[in-house]
């Protein structure tokens, strides 16, 4: 059964939180196979690794999650990128 969008955003921002990127990496791809709002489950991880200045997961994030989003979604989240480099040099 797939954990509400809530739960799971709070799961992955605690393992940002924790700088456990093997954890995260984990948990994303068991996540795969259910049906998220991934768009906005991407933007809300992403920012949070960002903030937290966890460059590692956040480029973790940009090459292997967003790529599997399809490309109408990568072209919706484009803007998040400048908004998270600037959040990780702040």
């Amino acid at each position: 059964m797939a954990l509400s969008m809530s739960d799971t955003i709070d799961i992955c921002k605690k393992y940002i939180d924790d700088a456990n990127l093997e954890e995260l990496q984990r948990f994303s791809f068991s996540l795969l196979e259910y049906r998220y709002d991934w768009p906005y489950l991407f933007q809300k991880v992403y920012l949070h690794a960002c903030l937290k200045k966890r460059a590692d997961m956040a480029e973790w994030l940009h090459t292997q999650m967003y790529s599997k989003l399809d490309p109408i979604q990568q072209i919706a989240l484009r803007q998040v990128f400048p908004y998270g480099k600037h959040l990780l040099t702040k």
